[in-house]
């Protein structure tokens, strides 16, 4: 057998400014052809002129014209007669019928493949005995199209017929209950009895076959799509039938997780900044450290995201229905094409085009994903009783007495607390205070909490697709709406997304494709209530009545101090939290284009060229608007009048009416220009295969910004107040009720601003791929990047990223003829170099000035120097090298890969110490090298395949390690404290925790630590860097993904589950070990761990938690609590296991089908995240932990149900 598969992508220089009119001629023009649509042929037109020449000469001759590929067994083809043969412009089907006339042989045709195989036609018996059944139908794929030359076989008898060229046949003869198989190459087989009716029509749709069609599996890496038999690369492509099952988010990359080994999905709130990772972190982008300042430089920690060819900024504009396939670049070889920008890995994804045959296709599916309430008791929080009974315990009237808490206005006290000091100032009796705490005690607020600050979120989506083609022309087009509801009442997403992509064919030699994407999300957002530890227990939010409660003391106001600010001022401060929700809003309105036009011209024989432009503009407006019924308003307005006393008229420097109306406008455009020439050949019956490409490419991405603000803004008649804001901001108000600066109140706003940035690349590339015989491959590739994001200087602009990869087919060479039970076996090598770019606006070839507004400046506004300029500034490069074994033994049973890699990343980027004398004690520079090592392995087993039974596994799974070998940083320190903090530090991977050694409790109960020397101290501040241990890291080392599927007839079970393993995170505990430094004395709900804390000597023999010393001066002067809080002993273990999803899906049999003249209806319904295994003891769930500082977020997501549709007509 021979293959040589390739897809050519097209591309053309088209300049888009207009993309609405665009999308309104698109709209337009598939209108038209949907109502002309016809069962066209597709064939291409060749011209052959042949006299006595073996049948394979055609075939070659055909390839060359067309590019079709064909695949057979070369004993097939030994009887074949010479052929002599003259057409001009006649199809391809016509020739192939001419050549094989006489012959044995029948053929299908499907994506530029043409598959021979064996006739064998036999005459069907008919048994006269009984009336006959004349059996008529179709056999089609999943997406429709016909399949010709399959099979349909009389059980248990030498009758067989095949379908024609439209998928239809005939059976005659048969009877009620004879059983038919219905087979064809790379797809499921299907048995169907047949009913008594006498003539029955089928419409049947065979399902792909994993692993049958190996030899013809193709990849894409955004400029083309390559044969995978012959590509050294490593590639990693989800199952897409799970991709579209997934219905728990609308984000294609969030469907990914535990599908592609080497993808991590981060989804804990401690990585932002690194959500999804290939390979593990080839850059250190930027950390905040406590009294040090930034570390790093915001370089991008993504992957490359690459949809149609175009790398894009927002996945989440892309629709996951329409996806066609998805490709994960791991190595260099794999994404070196895309240069200095692919050191993070590239995810590559296609959308669906216009469908062959001719037949118009439409298809819907929807689904609503019941996500519920988040879980409002995973906070760790006392209840109303434990809180009072621990409040009790540590208070402590000499130390804060009445006055020094109630005299200032930070002063905002709860209630459990004023009856504690109401009975120690003999204001009411101890019983009074007894049963008042008791009557606390018995209140419970989580129900109150889970009605009323939350709700229901539910999230829903439909897509109305359609697809057709002539011979000309090939559409696919799609309109979908997205609602996402969520948890928090009054907060809603609607997307609307309309998606259009057409072929249009000047010819047999000239091609264009355009892409019209539309996306446009509207959001709105009320005024968030949080049900965290700062609500008591005990607090209700809501009356018998009805009626909404106050909580002033949240207000940080004490009664006394409120009731005279309220007098004096005449401002309401009541603090309603269920008012505050209707008390302000944002809402957002994004619109963003992206189109793309390409055209791929055939110059001569084997040569094309194509050309690519695409055009993606983003609008984003947001508005806010903050009442000045809200108490975050009020608070502001007390801040700036001036009322001495309550006989005076209080005089007011901020509107008392309307509210505060902020905007925010972006806009981000980007367009890119490629033009390639394509060089594609065979020789010798395919024994070389050569394919070669090159090609130029410029990008620009710019991004524009503003924002602004008005005061007494009224919505109705959108007018606000003039304010003199030179005088506010400089010289202030004296004398107002609080102020907010020193003695005076300042108002330290920007009412307008703009921001802009532009990225700029210019590109030249090429790479080339040779075969031998089918056996030994070599792929090259070579592409020189340069940007204005860096120095001016050769040496830092002219740094070539480049690749060489091989691969051996070992299961093609003759000695393993003999081993039938390897279907497949390939190893392939990589080594090559890849690069990255700091983010724009961090650093440049010049100094980097930024706007600085102040009414202190002339006129205002003035700049300041926010990055100094380094010529010597160069890329991150990071040097890839990868072995890889492909295999697929016992009849494709058991198959998969294994991959062992090597990544080190030379010249991060980030703040390196400067000359002091620049006046700079640190400039963006290239600061380190760090290294990751992994191995990769997907694995896929045909358990069980019995009738209509099959049970299928797939196990994804990775594992990463990294290392810091050298950073030159501009922040070193010798503090213990502050290497707590650190997370890149050399010698240790990145995201590193450290922690000190936790020696327990001293006969005070406060925490002790050892040190280096063995000393056991519990002294503040004495630890050194040498005095903390590494923990481990806060990113999995283990990663991967378990798919168990299960289908019995028309009925089909998956069962997901991921897991992340070997990382560990700080474990949240409890805070309060001393009272409140200032006035305040508000601290909210205590931590569970509070009342396991050290009371008497002892208990630190039974705890390890430290002792509340009331007054903060003697706690803070004879320990450190930190001790304890970031000890080892709350480092714990993050591994988990969690079951992603369940599905249950069931496709309607034909007679339904029939009825509805469909041709496939398939019921589906889901469960997510229903069942965790973790390795802490804690209760802690990791994808809700903030593995650095331990702060934990509510689960919300979690245990969620979906039932949808997909049907296709």
């Amino acid at each position: 057998m021979y293959l040589n598969f390739a897809k050519k992508s097209g591309i053309w220089v088209y300049y888009a400014k207009k993309s609405l009119l665009i999308m309104n001629f698109s709209a337009i023009l598939l209108l038209v052809v949907v109502m002309q649509v016809s069962a066209s042929s597709m064939g291409q037109t060749v011209n052959v002129n042949v006299k006595n020449v073996p049948l394979s000469s055609v075939l070659k001759e055909i390839r060359h014209q067309t590019g079709y590929d064909f695949f057979y067994s070369k004993d097939l083809l030994k009887d074949a007669k010479m052929i002599s043969l003259s057409c001009k412009n006649t199809t391809i089907e016509k020739v192939l019928d001419s050549c094989l006339s006489g012959l044995p042989i029948t053929y299908e045709i499907k994506d530029k493949v043409v598959l021979f195989r064996k006739k064998e036609d036999v005459t069907v018996p008919v048994d006269y005995s009984v009336p006959p059944i004349t059996l008529t139908g179709r056999i089609t794929d999943s997406t429709g199209n016909p399949l010709k030359g399959a099979t349909i076989r009389l059980k248990r008898t030498p009758t067989v017929i095949g379908t024609d060229s439209n998928g239809e046949f005939t059976m005659p003869g048969l009877k009620a209950g004879d059983v038919i198989i219905i087979s064809f190459v790379g797809y499921q087989t299907r048995e169907i009895v047949v009913s008594g009716e006498p003539s029955h029509y089928l419409n049947i749709v065979l399902k792909a076959e994993i692993n049958k069609l190996t030899e013809i599996a193709v990849v894409s890496n955004g400029y083309q799509t390559l044969s995978k038999e012959r590509s050294t690369g490593s590639f990693g492509k989800p199952d897409m039938s799970l991709v579209y099952e997934r219905s728990f988010s609308m984000n294609i990359l969030q469907r990914l997780d535990g599908l592609v080994p080497g993808l991590v999905i981060n989804n804990s709130p401690g990585a932002t900044q690194n959500p999804i990772l290939v390979r593990g972190l080839t850059t250190v982008g930027t950390e905040v450290i406590p009294g040090l300042g930034i570390y790093g430089n915001g370089t991008n920690r993504n992957p490359l995201y690459v949809v149609d060819g175009i790398p894009i900024t927002d996945i989440n504009t892309i629709n996951p229905q329409d996806v066609a396939d998805v490709t994960v670049l791991k190595d260099a070889t794999a994404a070196s094409i895309w240069g200095a920008r692919a050191a993070n890995g590239v995810i590559v994804i296609n959308t669906k085009k216009g469908s062959t045959g001719g037949k118009l296709k439409v298809q819907y599916d929807a689904f609503l994903n019941f996500q519920g309430k988040p879980n409002t008791n995973y906070y760790p929080g006392m209840s109303s009783r434990d809180l009072i009974k621990n409040a009790e315990e540590i208070f402590d009237p000499e130390t804060y007495t009445w006055g020094s808490l109630t005299d200032y206005p930070s002063s905002g006290m709860p209630p459990h607390e004023v009856i504690l000091y109401n009975r120690y100032r003999g204001l009411i009796s101890s019983e009074q205070a007894t049963k008042s705490l008791d009557s606390l005690s018995a209140i419970d607020n989580r129900k109150q909490i889970r009605d009323l600050l939350y709700t229901n979120a539910l999230l829903s989506n439909q897509t109305l697709s359609v697809a057709g083609s002539t011979k000309l022309y090939s559409f696919y087009g799609s309109f979908a709406y997205t609602r996402n509801n969520s948890y928090q009442p009054g907060n809603n997403t609607n997307t609307y997304k309309l998606n259009l992509r057409q072929g249009f064919s000047a010819g047999p030699h000239i091609h264009f494709d355009l892409v019209t994407d539309l996306t446009n999300t509207l959001s709105n957002a009320k005024r968030p209530v949080t049900a965290d530890s700062r609500f008591y227990p005990y607090q209700l939010f809501r009356d018998a009545n009805g009626h909404h409660l106050s909580m002033s003391y949240m207000g940080t106001l004490s009664d006394s101090i409120r009731q005279d600010y309220q007098e004096r001022s005449g401002i309401n401060l009541d603090y309603i939290p269920l008012d505050e929700l209707n008390y302000g809003y944002t809402k957002s309105n994004m619109l963003n284009t992206r189109n793309i036009l390409n055209v791929n011209i055939s110059l001569v024989k084997g040569l094309s060229f194509s050309g690519t432009y695409g055009y993606i503009n983003g609008n984003t407006r947001q508005e806010s608007y903050d009442d000045i019924k809200s108490y975050k308003m009020r608070y502001e307005l007390l801040q700036f009048t001036v009322a001495p006393s309550t006989s005076a008229s209080p005089v007011y420097y901020l509107p008392t009416t309307g509210g505060t109306f902020a905007t925010s406008n972006s806009t981000s455009r980007s367009w890119t220009v490629r033009n390639l020439l394509n060089y594609t050949n065979s020789w010798n019956e395919s024994q070389h295969q050569l394919t070669l490409l090159a090609g130029q490419e410029v990008q620009e991405q710019r991004t524009l910004g503003n924002t602004s603000q008005v005061r007494g803004y009224n919505l109705q008649l959108q007018s606000y107040s003039m304010l003199d804001y030179q005088t506010l901001s400089t010289i202030g108000v004296a004398g107002t009720v609080i102020p907010n600066y020193g003695v005076v109140s300042l108002l330290d706003e920007n009412i307008f601003s703009q921001t802009e940035t532009i990225s700029r690349f210019r590109s030249y590339f090429a790479n080339g791929a040779y075969t031998y015989d089918r056996k030994y491959s070599i792929n090259g590739s070579f592409r020189i990047d340069k940007s204005n994001l860096f120095g001016l200087d050769k040496s830092a602009q002219n740094k070539p990223v480049w690749s060489v990869g091989v691969k051996w087919e070992l299961s093609n060479e003759g000695f393993l003829s003999g081993a039938s039970w390897i279907n497949n076996l390939a190893f392939r090598t990589t080594y090559g170099l890849s690069g990255n770019a700091p983010s724009p606006g961090t650093s440049a070839s010049f100094d980097i000035l930024s706007k600085y507004s102040s009414a202190y400046l002339p006129n205002g506004a003035g700049l300041y120097i926010s990055s100094p300029a380094n010529r010597n500034l160069s890329w991150e490069s990071t040097k890839t090298t990868n072995f890889g074994l492909d295999f697929s033994v016992l009849n494709n049973i058991v198959s998969g890969s294994l991959d062992i890699y090597n990544k080190a990343t030379s010249n991060l980027l980030g703040y390196m110490p400067t000359n002091a004398l620049t006046g700079y004690s640190s400039v963006t520079g290239n600061v380190g090298d760090l290294s990751n090592k992994g191995i990769e392995l997907s694995l896929t087993t045909i358990n069980i395949k019995k009738g209509a039974f099959k049970w299928s596994t797939m196990l994804n799974v990775s594992y990463n390690k990294n290392k810091l070998v050298n950073v030159t940083s501009a922040y070193n320190t010798t503090e213990g404290y502050l290497r707590i903090y650190q997370s890149y530090v050399k010698g240790y991977p990145a995201y590193s925790v450290f922690a000190y050694q936790y020696m327990g409790l001293d006969d005070l109960g406060d925490p002790q630590i050892k040190l280096q020397d063995g000393t056991v101290t519990k002294s503040p501040y004495v630890s050194s860097t040498a005095d903390v241990q590494y923990k481990g890291t806060t990113q999995p080392k283990v990663n991967g993904g378990l798919t168990n599927i299960f289908n019995y007839g028309k009925w089909m079970l998956s069962a997901n589950a991921v897991f992340n393993l070997g990382h560990v995170m700080r474990r949240e505990g409890n805070l309060l070990y001393t009272g409140a430094p200032t006035h305040s004395n508000f601290s909210g709900n205590f931590h569970s761990d509070f009342g396991k804390r050290w009371r008497t000597a002892g208990d630190e023999k039974t705890t390890n938690i430290p002792s509340y010393v009331s007054d903060s001066y003697t706690s803070y002067s004879r320990r450190d609590v930190n001790y304890y809080t970031y000890g080892d002993i709350n480092v714990v273990s993050a591994a988990f296991v969690k079951l992603r999803d369940i599905s249950l899906s069931y496709s309607l049999p034909s007679y339904i089908l029939k009825k509805l003249r469909a041709e496939q209806i398939v019921l589906r319904s889901q469960v997510s995240n229903i069942m965790l295994w973790k390795a802490n003891k804690y209760g802690i769930d990791p994808e809700f932990q903030d593995g650095n500082f331990g702060s934990l977020t509510m689960p919300a997501g979690q245990k969620t149900f979906t039932v949808g549709i997909n049907a296709q007509f």
